[in-house]
Protein backbone atom coordinates (compact mmCIF):
# COMPACT_ATOMS: atom_id res chain seq x y z
CA UNK A 1 0.00 0.00 0.00
CA UNK A 2 1.24 3.47 -0.92
CA UNK A 3 1.55 6.17 1.71
CA UNK A 4 -0.18 8.74 -0.48
CA UNK A 5 -1.61 9.12 -3.96
CA UNK A 6 -1.75 12.65 -5.37
CA UNK A 7 -4.40 13.15 -8.04
CA UNK A 8 -3.47 15.81 -10.58
CA UNK A 9 -0.12 17.09 -11.88
CA UNK A 10 -0.98 20.75 -12.10
CA UNK A 11 0.81 23.17 -9.77
CA UNK A 12 -1.04 21.85 -6.71
CA UNK A 13 -0.21 18.24 -7.42
CA UNK A 14 3.43 18.96 -8.23
CA UNK A 15 4.08 20.96 -5.07
CA UNK A 16 2.24 18.40 -2.92
CA UNK A 17 4.29 15.51 -4.31
CA UNK A 18 7.47 17.51 -3.77
CA UNK A 19 6.58 18.35 -0.16
CA UNK A 20 5.74 14.73 0.60
CA UNK A 21 9.10 13.65 -0.77
CA UNK A 22 10.95 16.30 1.22
CA UNK A 23 9.27 15.05 4.39
CA UNK A 24 10.62 11.58 3.73
CA UNK A 25 7.43 10.02 2.33
CA UNK A 26 8.84 8.09 -0.60
CA UNK A 27 5.90 5.75 -1.25
CA UNK A 28 3.96 8.37 -3.16
CA UNK A 29 2.45 8.38 -6.65
CA UNK A 30 1.01 11.26 -8.65
CA UNK A 31 -1.70 10.37 -11.18
CA UNK A 32 -2.32 12.69 -14.14
CA UNK A 33 -4.86 12.04 -16.89
CA UNK A 34 -3.01 14.18 -19.47
CA UNK A 35 0.33 13.55 -21.17
CA UNK A 36 2.20 16.32 -19.38
CA UNK A 37 2.22 18.56 -16.32
CA UNK A 38 0.28 21.78 -16.01
CA UNK A 39 -3.28 20.70 -15.28
CA UNK A 40 -6.05 23.04 -16.42
CA UNK A 41 -3.52 25.83 -17.05
CA UNK A 42 -1.99 23.88 -19.90
CA UNK A 43 -5.37 23.63 -21.66
CA UNK A 44 -6.75 27.14 -21.49
CA UNK A 45 -7.17 29.81 -24.16
CA UNK A 46 -4.21 30.52 -26.40
CA UNK A 47 -3.31 34.01 -25.15
CA UNK A 48 -3.62 33.36 -21.42
CA UNK A 49 -1.33 35.52 -19.28
CA UNK A 50 -1.30 34.96 -15.51
CA UNK A 51 -2.79 37.73 -13.40
CA UNK A 52 -0.19 37.31 -10.65
CA UNK A 53 3.41 38.31 -11.30
CA UNK A 54 6.33 35.90 -11.28
CA UNK A 55 7.26 37.29 -7.86
CA UNK A 56 3.92 36.14 -6.47
CA UNK A 57 3.48 33.03 -8.63
CA UNK A 58 6.82 31.40 -7.81
CA UNK A 59 7.17 28.55 -5.39
CA UNK A 60 9.07 29.56 -2.28
CA UNK A 61 12.31 27.64 -2.89
CA UNK A 62 12.66 27.69 -6.68
CA UNK A 63 13.84 30.93 -8.25
CA UNK A 64 12.09 32.48 -11.25
CA UNK A 65 15.29 33.75 -12.88
CA UNK A 66 16.87 37.16 -12.45
CA UNK A 67 15.02 39.94 -14.23
CA UNK A 68 11.61 38.23 -14.10
CA UNK A 69 10.39 39.81 -10.87
CA UNK A 70 8.01 42.21 -12.65
CA UNK A 71 7.06 39.79 -15.45
CA UNK A 72 3.71 38.01 -15.94
CA UNK A 73 4.08 34.54 -17.40
CA UNK A 74 2.14 33.23 -20.38
CA UNK A 75 0.61 29.79 -19.93
CA UNK A 76 3.49 28.18 -21.83
CA UNK A 77 6.07 29.96 -19.69
CA UNK A 78 4.49 29.01 -16.39
CA UNK A 79 4.14 25.37 -17.47
CA UNK A 80 7.85 25.36 -18.33
CA UNK A 81 8.61 26.74 -14.86
CA UNK A 82 6.57 23.93 -13.29
CA UNK A 83 8.35 21.33 -15.43
CA UNK A 84 11.72 22.64 -14.30
CA UNK A 85 10.51 22.65 -10.69
CA UNK A 86 9.30 19.05 -10.95
CA UNK A 87 12.54 17.92 -12.53
CA UNK A 88 14.70 19.75 -9.98
CA UNK A 89 12.95 18.15 -7.01
CA UNK A 90 12.59 14.66 -8.44
CA UNK A 91 8.84 14.84 -8.86
CA UNK A 92 8.65 13.70 -12.50
CA UNK A 93 9.72 10.18 -11.55
CA UNK A 94 6.67 9.90 -9.30
CA UNK A 95 4.11 10.90 -11.94
CA UNK A 96 2.08 8.42 -13.99
CA UNK A 97 0.73 10.26 -17.02
CA UNK A 98 -2.31 9.17 -19.08
CA UNK A 99 -3.83 7.85 -15.87
CA UNK A 100 -7.44 8.97 -15.51
CA UNK A 101 -8.99 8.33 -12.11
CA UNK A 102 -12.62 7.14 -12.28
CA UNK A 103 -13.24 6.09 -8.66
CA UNK A 104 -11.82 6.75 -5.21
CA UNK A 105 -13.36 4.38 -2.68
CA UNK A 106 -12.77 4.22 1.08
CA UNK A 107 -11.67 0.83 2.43
CA UNK A 108 -12.43 -0.83 5.74
CA UNK A 109 -8.79 -0.50 6.77
CA UNK A 110 -9.21 3.30 6.45
CA UNK A 111 -7.18 3.42 3.26
CA UNK A 112 -8.40 4.15 -0.26
CA UNK A 113 -8.77 2.16 -3.46
CA UNK A 114 -8.14 4.26 -6.55
CA UNK A 115 -9.42 2.91 -9.85
CA UNK A 116 -8.20 4.11 -13.25
CA UNK A 117 -10.00 4.14 -16.57
CA UNK A 118 -7.48 1.53 -17.73
CA UNK A 119 -8.82 -0.92 -15.15
CA UNK A 120 -5.78 -0.68 -12.87
CA UNK A 121 -6.29 -0.16 -9.16
CA UNK A 122 -4.02 1.13 -6.41
CA UNK A 123 -4.34 1.25 -2.65
CA UNK A 124 -3.14 4.16 -0.56
CA UNK A 125 -3.30 5.28 3.06
CA UNK A 126 -4.10 8.86 2.02
CA UNK A 127 -5.20 10.85 -1.02
CA UNK A 128 -4.34 14.42 -1.96
CA UNK A 129 -6.93 15.86 -4.34
CA UNK A 130 -5.19 18.45 -6.51
CA UNK A 131 -7.45 18.56 -9.56
CA UNK A 132 -8.87 21.98 -8.74
CA UNK A 133 -12.47 22.99 -9.34
CA UNK A 134 -12.19 23.96 -13.01
CA UNK A 135 -13.53 20.75 -14.47
CA UNK A 136 -17.32 20.88 -14.74
CA UNK A 137 -18.71 24.11 -16.24
CA UNK A 138 -21.48 25.95 -14.45
CA UNK A 139 -24.28 27.57 -16.48
CA UNK A 140 -27.30 29.74 -15.72
CA UNK A 141 -30.65 27.98 -16.15
CA UNK A 142 -31.54 29.89 -19.30
CA UNK A 143 -28.76 28.16 -21.21
CA UNK A 144 -31.17 25.32 -22.02
CA UNK A 145 -33.38 27.77 -23.96
CA UNK A 146 -30.63 28.50 -26.50
CA UNK A 147 -31.87 26.34 -29.33
CA UNK A 148 -31.17 28.65 -32.28
CA UNK A 149 -27.73 30.06 -31.45
CA UNK A 150 -24.28 28.68 -30.82
CA UNK A 151 -23.14 28.50 -27.20
CA UNK A 152 -19.99 27.39 -25.44
CA UNK A 153 -18.13 27.73 -22.15
CA UNK A 154 -14.81 29.44 -21.54
CA UNK A 155 -13.40 25.98 -20.80
CA UNK A 156 -13.65 25.24 -24.54
CA UNK A 157 -12.59 28.72 -25.70
CA UNK A 158 -9.18 28.97 -27.36
CA UNK A 159 -9.38 32.08 -29.57
CA UNK A 160 -11.87 34.37 -31.32
CA UNK A 161 -11.60 32.84 -34.80
CA UNK A 162 -15.14 31.42 -34.68
CA UNK A 163 -16.71 34.78 -33.84
CA UNK A 164 -15.54 37.01 -36.69
CA UNK A 165 -18.36 39.27 -37.86
CA UNK A 166 -20.92 37.81 -35.44
CA UNK A 167 -23.12 39.24 -32.70
CA UNK A 168 -21.78 37.66 -29.53
CA UNK A 169 -22.79 37.77 -25.87
CA UNK A 170 -20.16 36.98 -23.23
CA UNK A 171 -21.72 36.07 -19.88
CA UNK A 172 -19.55 36.91 -16.88
CA UNK A 173 -16.85 39.50 -16.31
CA UNK A 174 -14.18 37.80 -14.22
CA UNK A 175 -10.58 37.52 -15.39
CA UNK A 176 -11.21 34.93 -18.09
CA UNK A 177 -14.47 36.56 -19.11
CA UNK A 178 -12.74 39.92 -19.50
CA UNK A 179 -9.96 38.47 -21.64
CA UNK A 180 -12.46 36.57 -23.81
CA UNK A 181 -14.58 39.71 -24.24
CA UNK A 182 -11.58 41.74 -25.41
CA UNK A 183 -10.53 39.14 -27.97
CA UNK A 184 -14.04 38.68 -29.33
CA UNK A 185 -14.85 42.40 -29.41
CA UNK A 186 -11.87 42.97 -31.71
CA UNK A 187 -13.39 40.78 -34.44
CA UNK A 188 -17.14 40.58 -33.77
CA UNK A 189 -19.81 42.74 -35.34
CA UNK A 190 -21.22 43.39 -31.86
CA UNK A 191 -20.06 42.15 -28.46
CA UNK A 192 -21.98 42.44 -25.20
CA UNK A 193 -20.97 41.40 -21.69
CA UNK A 194 -23.70 40.39 -19.26
CA UNK A 195 -22.99 41.04 -15.58
CA UNK A 196 -25.19 39.75 -12.78
CA UNK A 197 -23.62 42.08 -10.22
CA UNK A 198 -20.09 43.26 -10.90
CA UNK A 199 -16.79 42.20 -12.40
CA UNK A 200 -15.06 42.06 -9.06
CA UNK A 201 -12.56 44.86 -8.38
CA UNK A 202 -10.65 45.70 -11.55
CA UNK A 203 -6.98 46.49 -11.20
CA UNK A 204 -4.18 46.41 -13.80
CA UNK A 205 -1.49 43.80 -13.99
CA UNK A 206 1.08 46.58 -14.19
CA UNK A 207 1.36 50.22 -13.30
CA UNK A 208 4.07 51.51 -15.60
CA UNK A 209 6.89 48.98 -15.52
CA UNK A 210 5.98 47.68 -12.05
CA UNK A 211 3.83 44.65 -11.30
CA UNK A 212 0.81 46.04 -9.47
CA UNK A 213 0.48 43.03 -7.15
CA UNK A 214 3.77 43.88 -5.42
CA UNK A 215 1.56 46.30 -3.47
CA UNK A 216 -0.44 43.35 -2.09
CA UNK A 217 1.69 43.40 1.03
CA UNK A 218 1.47 43.32 4.80
CA UNK A 219 1.96 47.06 5.11
CA UNK A 220 -1.45 47.60 3.49
CA UNK A 221 -3.43 44.40 3.94
CA UNK A 222 -2.84 44.32 7.70
CA UNK A 223 -5.24 47.22 8.11
CA UNK A 224 -8.81 46.59 9.36
CA UNK A 225 -11.08 45.39 6.57
CA UNK A 226 -13.45 48.31 7.11
CA UNK A 227 -10.71 50.55 5.72
CA UNK A 228 -11.30 48.86 2.37
CA UNK A 229 -14.15 51.30 1.65
CA UNK A 230 -11.93 54.36 2.14
CA UNK A 231 -9.08 52.66 0.30
CA UNK A 232 -11.37 51.98 -2.65
CA UNK A 233 -12.36 55.63 -2.86
CA UNK A 234 -8.72 56.71 -2.83
CA UNK A 235 -7.90 54.29 -5.65
CA UNK A 236 -10.83 55.58 -7.72
CA UNK A 237 -9.66 59.15 -7.29
CA UNK A 238 -6.25 58.21 -8.64
CA UNK A 239 -7.79 56.41 -11.63
CA UNK A 240 -9.94 59.45 -12.47
CA UNK A 241 -6.96 61.79 -12.16
CA UNK A 242 -5.36 60.08 -15.17
CA UNK A 243 -7.98 61.69 -17.45
CA UNK A 244 -8.02 58.53 -19.54
CA UNK A 245 -11.20 56.85 -20.81
CA UNK A 246 -9.94 53.35 -19.92
CA UNK A 247 -9.30 54.37 -16.33
CA UNK A 248 -12.61 56.22 -16.17
CA UNK A 249 -14.30 53.00 -17.29
CA UNK A 250 -12.45 51.10 -14.56
CA UNK A 251 -14.06 53.40 -11.99
CA UNK A 252 -17.51 52.97 -13.54
CA UNK A 253 -17.21 49.18 -13.40
CA UNK A 254 -15.75 49.17 -9.88
CA UNK A 255 -18.65 51.33 -8.72
CA UNK A 256 -20.83 48.26 -9.30
CA UNK A 257 -19.10 46.61 -6.32
CA UNK A 258 -21.53 47.15 -3.43
CA UNK A 259 -19.51 45.54 -0.65
CA UNK A 260 -19.27 47.55 2.55
CA UNK A 261 -15.53 46.76 2.53
CA UNK A 262 -15.04 47.86 -1.09
CA UNK A 263 -12.03 46.22 -2.67
CA UNK A 264 -11.54 44.00 0.40
CA UNK A 265 -15.07 42.67 0.23
CA UNK A 266 -14.81 41.12 -3.22
CA UNK A 267 -12.35 39.35 -5.50
CA UNK A 268 -9.81 40.95 -7.79
CA UNK A 269 -10.11 41.07 -11.57
CA UNK A 270 -6.51 41.83 -12.34
CA UNK A 271 -6.76 42.75 -16.00
CA UNK A 272 -7.85 45.80 -17.97
CA UNK A 273 -9.27 43.70 -20.79
CA UNK A 274 -12.92 44.61 -20.25
CA UNK A 275 -12.36 48.39 -19.94
CA UNK A 276 -10.25 48.25 -23.11
CA UNK A 277 -12.92 46.25 -24.92
CA UNK A 278 -15.50 48.87 -23.97
CA UNK A 279 -13.40 51.93 -24.84
CA UNK A 280 -11.51 50.72 -27.91
CA UNK A 281 -13.83 48.15 -29.48
CA UNK A 282 -17.38 49.22 -28.61
CA UNK A 283 -18.17 46.33 -26.28
CA UNK A 284 -21.33 47.03 -24.26
CA UNK A 285 -22.13 45.95 -20.68
CA UNK A 286 -25.68 44.79 -19.97
CA UNK A 287 -27.37 43.33 -16.91
CA UNK A 288 -28.28 39.77 -16.08
CA UNK A 289 -30.23 37.95 -18.80
CA UNK A 290 -33.82 37.48 -17.64
CA UNK A 291 -35.65 36.28 -20.74
CA UNK A 292 -34.79 34.28 -23.84
CA UNK A 293 -36.82 34.66 -27.02
CA UNK A 294 -36.59 33.09 -30.47
CA UNK A 295 -34.33 30.30 -29.23
CA UNK A 296 -31.74 32.83 -28.08
CA UNK A 297 -31.79 35.10 -31.10
CA UNK A 298 -33.29 37.76 -28.82
CA UNK A 299 -32.20 38.20 -25.20
CA UNK A 300 -33.72 40.56 -22.63
CA UNK A 301 -31.46 41.85 -19.84
CA UNK A 302 -32.33 43.02 -16.33
CA UNK A 303 -32.44 46.74 -17.08
CA UNK A 304 -34.63 46.29 -20.13
CA UNK A 305 -31.86 46.05 -22.71
CA UNK A 306 -32.77 43.98 -25.77
CA UNK A 307 -30.02 42.09 -27.58
CA UNK A 308 -31.20 41.35 -31.12
CA UNK A 309 -29.90 38.98 -33.78
CA UNK A 310 -27.61 37.14 -31.37
CA UNK A 311 -25.42 34.56 -33.11
CA UNK A 312 -23.42 33.09 -30.24
CA UNK A 313 -23.14 33.05 -26.45
CA UNK A 314 -19.92 32.34 -24.53
CA UNK A 315 -20.44 31.47 -20.87
CA UNK A 316 -17.61 32.59 -18.57
CA UNK A 317 -19.64 31.56 -15.56
CA UNK A 318 -17.22 29.47 -13.57
CA UNK A 319 -17.38 25.84 -12.52
CA UNK A 320 -19.23 23.50 -10.20
CA UNK A 321 -17.51 22.31 -7.04
CA UNK A 322 -18.00 18.69 -8.05
CA UNK A 323 -15.64 15.73 -8.42
CA UNK A 324 -17.36 12.74 -10.00
CA UNK A 325 -14.96 10.04 -8.79
CA UNK A 326 -15.20 10.85 -5.05
CA UNK A 327 -17.56 9.13 -2.60
CA UNK A 328 -21.07 10.58 -2.81
CA UNK A 329 -20.80 12.19 0.65
CA UNK A 330 -18.08 14.55 -0.56
CA UNK A 331 -18.30 14.65 -4.36
CA UNK A 332 -20.14 17.97 -4.19
CA UNK A 333 -17.37 19.87 -2.48
CA UNK A 334 -18.06 22.99 -0.47
CA UNK A 335 -14.56 24.21 0.43
CA UNK A 336 -15.92 26.55 3.11
CA UNK A 337 -17.37 23.53 4.95
CA UNK A 338 -13.93 21.92 5.19
CA UNK A 339 -11.39 22.59 7.91
CA UNK A 340 -9.07 25.24 6.46
CA UNK A 341 -10.64 24.56 3.06
CA UNK A 342 -8.73 21.27 3.11
CA UNK A 343 -10.14 18.51 5.34
CA UNK A 344 -13.61 16.97 5.44
CA UNK A 345 -15.00 16.17 8.88
CA UNK A 346 -15.81 12.54 8.07
CA UNK A 347 -12.57 11.52 6.37
CA UNK A 348 -10.35 13.96 8.28
CA UNK A 349 -6.64 13.57 7.41
CA UNK A 350 -7.23 10.66 5.00
CA UNK A 351 -7.97 13.02 2.13
CA UNK A 352 -6.69 16.55 1.64
CA UNK A 353 -7.91 19.20 -0.81
CA UNK A 354 -5.11 21.17 -2.47
CA UNK A 355 -5.98 24.31 -4.42
CA UNK A 356 -9.59 24.73 -3.32
CA UNK A 357 -9.03 28.11 -1.65
CA UNK A 358 -9.35 31.17 -3.91
CA UNK A 359 -7.80 34.40 -2.64
CA UNK A 360 -9.60 37.69 -3.26
CA UNK A 361 -6.20 39.19 -4.05
CA UNK A 362 -2.73 37.65 -3.93
CA UNK A 363 -2.02 34.38 -5.73
CA UNK A 364 -3.34 30.84 -5.53
CA UNK A 365 0.08 29.23 -6.03
CA UNK A 366 1.62 30.18 -2.64
CA UNK A 367 -1.62 28.98 -1.04
CA UNK A 368 -1.25 25.62 -2.76
CA UNK A 369 2.29 25.35 -1.47
CA UNK A 370 1.31 26.18 2.12
CA UNK A 371 -1.50 23.63 1.95
CA UNK A 372 0.95 21.05 0.61
CA UNK A 373 3.40 21.74 3.42
CA UNK A 374 0.68 21.36 6.05
CA UNK A 375 -0.67 18.18 4.44
CA UNK A 376 2.81 16.64 4.30
CA UNK A 377 3.32 17.31 8.01
CA UNK A 378 -0.05 15.71 8.72
CA UNK A 379 1.09 12.64 6.78
CA UNK A 380 4.28 12.32 8.82
CA UNK A 381 2.46 12.81 12.11
CA UNK A 382 4.44 15.94 12.91
CA UNK A 383 1.15 17.84 12.89
CA UNK A 384 -2.31 16.51 13.73
CA UNK A 385 -5.84 17.73 13.13
CA UNK A 386 -7.90 18.87 16.11
CA UNK A 387 -10.69 16.76 17.53
CA UNK A 388 -14.02 16.72 15.67
CA UNK A 389 -15.73 19.25 17.95
CA UNK A 390 -12.85 21.71 17.67
CA UNK A 391 -12.70 21.29 13.89
CA UNK A 392 -16.41 22.11 13.66
CA UNK A 393 -15.96 25.16 15.85
CA UNK A 394 -13.03 26.46 13.79
CA UNK A 395 -14.93 25.88 10.54
CA UNK A 396 -17.91 27.81 11.89
CA UNK A 397 -15.69 30.70 12.98
CA UNK A 398 -13.93 30.82 9.61
CA UNK A 399 -17.23 30.83 7.71
CA UNK A 400 -18.53 33.67 9.88
CA UNK A 401 -15.28 35.60 9.42
CA UNK A 402 -15.35 35.40 5.64
CA UNK A 403 -19.10 36.02 5.47
CA UNK A 404 -18.57 39.22 7.42
CA UNK A 405 -15.74 40.32 5.13
CA UNK A 406 -17.03 39.17 1.72
CA UNK A 407 -20.81 39.19 2.37
CA UNK A 408 -22.77 37.75 -0.61
CA UNK A 409 -19.52 36.94 -2.44
CA UNK A 410 -18.64 34.40 0.27
CA UNK A 411 -21.99 32.69 -0.26
CA UNK A 412 -21.65 32.63 -4.04
CA UNK A 413 -17.93 31.75 -4.24
CA UNK A 414 -17.48 29.07 -1.58
CA UNK A 415 -13.71 28.90 -2.03
CA UNK A 416 -13.12 32.63 -1.41
CA UNK A 417 -10.55 33.52 1.29
CA UNK A 418 -8.52 36.51 2.37
CA UNK A 419 -4.98 35.79 1.18
CA UNK A 420 -3.05 37.26 4.11
CA UNK A 421 -5.34 35.86 6.78
CA UNK A 422 -5.37 32.41 5.21
CA UNK A 423 -1.62 32.24 4.65
CA UNK A 424 -0.85 33.33 8.20
CA UNK A 425 -3.43 30.90 9.63
CA UNK A 426 -1.71 28.01 7.84
CA UNK A 427 1.70 29.35 8.83
CA UNK A 428 0.64 29.29 12.49
CA UNK A 429 -0.44 25.66 12.14
CA UNK A 430 2.82 24.72 10.42
CA UNK A 431 4.98 26.87 12.69
CA UNK A 432 6.57 28.90 9.90
CA UNK A 433 5.13 32.39 10.30
CA UNK A 434 7.85 34.91 9.37
CA UNK A 435 9.89 36.21 12.34
CA UNK A 436 9.20 39.86 11.58
CA UNK A 437 10.37 41.19 14.95
CA UNK A 438 13.74 39.48 14.56
CA UNK A 439 14.22 40.72 11.01
CA UNK A 440 13.18 44.28 11.85
CA UNK A 441 16.19 44.54 14.18
CA UNK A 442 18.73 42.20 12.55
CA UNK A 443 17.92 42.39 8.83
CA UNK A 444 15.96 45.60 8.22
CA UNK A 445 16.33 45.45 4.43
CA UNK A 446 14.85 41.97 4.32
CA UNK A 447 12.12 43.07 6.75
CA UNK A 448 11.24 45.89 4.34
CA UNK A 449 10.82 43.37 1.52
CA UNK A 450 8.65 41.12 3.65
CA UNK A 451 6.37 43.93 4.83
CA UNK A 452 6.34 46.29 1.83
CA UNK A 453 7.04 43.75 -0.88
CA UNK A 454 4.77 40.96 -2.11
CA UNK A 455 3.65 38.58 0.65
CA UNK A 456 4.75 35.57 -1.35
CA UNK A 457 5.82 32.15 -0.19
CA UNK A 458 9.54 32.58 0.42
CA UNK A 459 9.18 34.52 3.68
CA UNK A 460 7.52 31.40 5.12
CA UNK A 461 10.77 29.46 4.67
CA UNK A 462 12.70 31.42 7.31
CA UNK A 463 11.80 29.15 10.21
CA UNK A 464 9.82 26.12 11.27
CA UNK A 465 9.40 22.73 9.56
CA UNK A 466 10.74 22.83 6.03
CA UNK A 467 12.76 25.98 6.70
CA UNK A 468 15.51 26.91 4.25
CA UNK A 469 16.71 30.07 5.92
CA UNK A 470 19.85 30.78 3.89
CA UNK A 471 18.08 30.21 0.57
CA UNK A 472 15.07 32.23 1.70
CA UNK A 473 17.25 35.18 2.69
CA UNK A 474 19.03 35.03 -0.67
CA UNK A 475 15.76 34.99 -2.63
CA UNK A 476 13.97 37.63 -0.53
CA UNK A 477 16.91 39.98 -1.11
CA UNK A 478 16.18 39.73 -4.85
CA UNK A 479 12.49 40.54 -4.52
CA UNK A 480 11.16 44.04 -5.25
CA UNK A 481 9.72 46.48 -2.76
CA UNK A 482 6.57 48.36 -3.70
CA UNK A 483 7.26 51.79 -5.13
CA UNK A 484 6.06 54.75 -3.08
CA UNK A 485 2.84 54.94 -5.06
CA UNK A 486 -0.77 55.82 -4.26
CA UNK A 487 -1.36 52.36 -2.78
CA UNK A 488 1.46 52.69 -0.25
CA UNK A 489 0.37 56.25 0.54
CA UNK A 490 -3.20 55.05 1.13
CA UNK A 491 -1.86 52.35 3.43
CA UNK A 492 0.18 54.85 5.41
CA UNK A 493 -2.86 57.10 5.69
CA UNK A 494 -4.79 54.18 7.11
CA UNK A 495 -2.08 53.47 9.65
CA UNK A 496 -2.20 57.08 10.80
CA UNK A 497 -5.99 56.90 11.17
CA UNK A 498 -6.08 53.65 13.07
CA UNK A 499 -2.91 54.43 14.96
CA UNK A 500 -4.60 57.58 16.28
CA UNK A 501 -7.62 55.51 17.34
CA UNK A 502 -5.28 53.14 19.14
CA UNK A 503 -3.64 56.06 20.93
CA UNK A 504 -7.00 57.26 22.19
CA UNK A 505 -7.83 53.79 23.47
CA UNK A 506 -4.31 53.51 24.86
CA UNK A 507 -4.91 56.45 27.16
CA UNK A 508 -7.47 54.27 28.88
CA UNK A 509 -5.18 51.23 29.10
CA UNK A 510 -1.55 52.32 28.58
CA UNK A 511 0.03 48.89 29.20
CA UNK A 512 -1.98 47.14 26.50
CA UNK A 513 -1.46 50.11 24.21
CA UNK A 514 2.34 49.87 24.45
CA UNK A 515 2.31 46.15 23.69
CA UNK A 516 -0.05 46.46 20.73
CA UNK A 517 1.68 49.49 19.25
CA UNK A 518 4.99 47.62 19.19
CA UNK A 519 3.35 44.64 17.55
CA UNK A 520 1.68 46.80 14.90
CA UNK A 521 4.84 48.69 14.00
CA UNK A 522 6.95 45.58 13.70
CA UNK A 523 4.63 42.93 12.33
CA UNK A 524 2.50 45.20 10.15
CA UNK A 525 -0.01 42.41 9.86
CA UNK A 526 -2.07 42.49 13.02
CA UNK A 527 -3.39 46.02 13.29
CA UNK A 528 -6.90 44.73 12.84
CA UNK A 529 -6.60 42.98 16.20
CA UNK A 530 -5.59 46.12 18.04
CA UNK A 531 -8.75 48.14 17.72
Amino acid sequence: MLDCIVIGAGPGGLVTTKELLEQGISQVMCLEQAENVGGVFANTYDNLVLTSSCTYSMFSDFWIGDGNQQVFWTKNEVVEYWKSYAQHFGVLDKIRFNSKVIAVTPQENEGWKIQLASGETFCSKRVALAVGNNSIPSYPQWKDSLTEVEFSHSKQYRNADNFVGKNVLVVGGGESGSDVALEISRVAKNCWVSLRNSTGWITPRKRGSYAADIATHRGLYGLPKEYGHTFSQLISQVELSKKDPVHETIVQLNDKVKSKNGIWGTYGTKTLSLPKAIVHHGCKVVGEILRVENGGKTLIAAEGETLANVDAVVFCTGYKNYVSFLPYEINEIDPSSCYNHMFHSKYRDKIGLIGWARPGFGSQFPIMEMQARFFALICTGERTLPAYEEMEQIKSMDRAKYLQQFEHNATRIRSLVDYHIYMDDLANLIGCKPPLWKYFFLYPRLWLRMVYGATQGTQFRLRGPGKKEALAQELIAKLPVSSFNHVVKAGLKGRVIYGFKSVIKGLINPVNFAKKLARNLLSADSLSNSI
